[in-house]
């Protein structure tokens, strides 16, 4: 059996440095792959002697996206170290802070880093902009408000909004700048949408870049700024005087209803048309993984501990895709496995618990042909195992560990939308699953206020 390796070095779309390498056999079907991290970041060295109230001012810089979750999260690490729980205004405004950096960040990853996987630009400029009108108003009439029950009407449903979209487009083709839309495998069968839905995503993503915009005020307005927010310290918040302010108080607010209408109008419907027009591969589990998700609790909902308190999504770990029984998860079976990273542990070859983890850089590159030795280290990233299993933590892993708990809020949500699209729950095991569970935690987390 002939094969090859098709290396992509860097992932361009992503925060740091990756490299794919996918092994392909003579049917051009990938038989394997292989994820390196090719920066090392020494952040555990940084923090070496430094003052604990240092460390989330300096953990957050691992990421220039995701800035805000190792900013709080290490922030409650050292609480918890310390014995401090900070007071109940400053849990509702880290909640707020936290909420703000999802709602924003899984807009801007459907839209700006993986609607070019499944949208073919160029086939937006072939459609029928009335017709692409029709199409934006049926996906969006399919789905009634979760609180209300009211119908959802388009984002954009008019033809002379897609025909502006698409005339934009034809000047970008013909002046030869298409930017990020540059380089991409346009034409290719595995690109199923039609013309018409190709346009309607073409004119979310670019409406899109306005509404981040604004979807990343609300993380600055109580943290000071986006991203790399600077309000958090240890024991509470230093935005006493926001919190304190109704201006910004009413102007969270606004930018949250503004966030929820182009969340429901805009980005719910074209998750819905792309579960369904890409069932087939959803109900067939492409790109499901080990099937194995783990969620550790998070957003304080009372004014206990933060790891004894209630949290907005529960503690859980699911295993083969089991969703009758759940675990609870113990910290203590968290483990660092560096067999095939960059590092090496001094006195043992087992996999550590963070607590005793050690950061010995043994760095020893690729092959002499460039590629990826199997057996050997490849990655800067340490691979994280639980009770040594596998598990996938993020969106998805909290709406299936909230789905299998019974939690109310979580089951709503996710039912809401698979019944919406007339979806089984096992597409949930798929990549359009896991972009669908982006998309709910989305209209959860934007809801919050609403729905208690």
């Amino acid at each position: 059996m002939s094969k090859e390796r098709i290396v992509i070095d860097p992932i361009t779309r992503i925060e740091g440095h990756l490299r794919i390498e996918a092994v392909l056999d003579e049917n051009n079907r990938i038989v394997d792959a292989y994820s390196s991290s090719t920066m090392w970041r020494g952040l555990e060295v940084i923090m070496k002697g430094r003052d604990p109230r240092d460390v989330p001012l300096l953990a957050m810089r691992i990421c220039g996206v995701c800035t805000g979750t190792h900013y709080y999260t290490s922030t409650q690490a050292v609480e918890h170290a310390l014995g401090v729980v900070p007071p109940k205004n400053a849990r509702l405004v880290r909640n707020l802070i936290q909420g703000s950096l999802y709602i924003h960040d899984h807009v801007v990853h459907f839209y700006h880093l993986h609607a070019l996987d499944w949208v073919d630009i160029v086939s937006a400029l072939k459609a029928d902009p009335a017709k692409a009108a029709q199409e934006a108003k049926k996906w969006a009439n399919m789905l009634k408000d979760p609180i209300t029950g009211e119908t959802i009407n388009p984002w954009n449903d008019g033809e002379g909004k897609f025909r502006e979209v698409q005339e934009r487009l034809k000047k970008f083709v013909s002046a030869g700048r298409l930017g990020p839309f540059a380089n991409a495998y346009w034409g290719s069968k595995a690109y199923k949408f039609t013309p018409e839905q190709n346009l309607i995503a073409v004119s979310h993503y670019l409406d899109a870049l306005y509404i981040q915009k604004e979807m990343a005020k609300l993380m600055a307005i109580f943290g000071g700024k986006s991203p790399h927010p600077q309000s958090l310290v240890v024991g509470g918040v230093t935005c006493v005087q926001d919190i304190q302010n109704p201006a910004r108080l009413g102007q969270f607010g606004d930018l949250l209803a503004l966030s929820r209408e182009f969340i429901y109008r805009a980005y719910l419907p074209d998750i819905l048309m792309a579960g369904t027009v890409y069932a087939d591969e959803a109900l067939a589990g492409v790109g499901r993984g080990l099937g194995n998700y783990m969620v550790y609790g998070d957003f304080r909902m009372d004014d206990n501990p933060w790891y004894k308190g209630k949290t907005l999504f529960p503690n859980g770990l699911v295993l083969n895709m089991d969703l009758s029984t759940v675990y609870d998860v113990d910290q203590e079976k968290v483990a660092e496995d560096v067999t095939h990273s960059w590092y090496e542990y001094e006195g043992t070859d087992k996999p550590l618990h963070p607590f005793e983890g050690q950061t010995n850089p043994k760095y020893t590159g690729f092959t002499k042909e460039g590629i990826i030795d199997p057996k050997g280290k490849y990655s800067w990233i340490k691979s994280p195992i639980y009770d040594d299993h596998r598990v996938e933590v993020g969106p998805l892993a909290r709406m299936i560990v909230g789905y299998a708990r019974g939690d109310e809020r979580i089951k709503h949500y996710v039912d809401w939308l698979l019944k919406s699209g007339n979806l089984p729950t096992k597409v949930l095991f798929s990549t359009v699953g896991r972009t669908a569970g982006r998309a709910i935690e989305t209209a959860l987390m934007v809801d919050v206020r609403k729905n208690g």
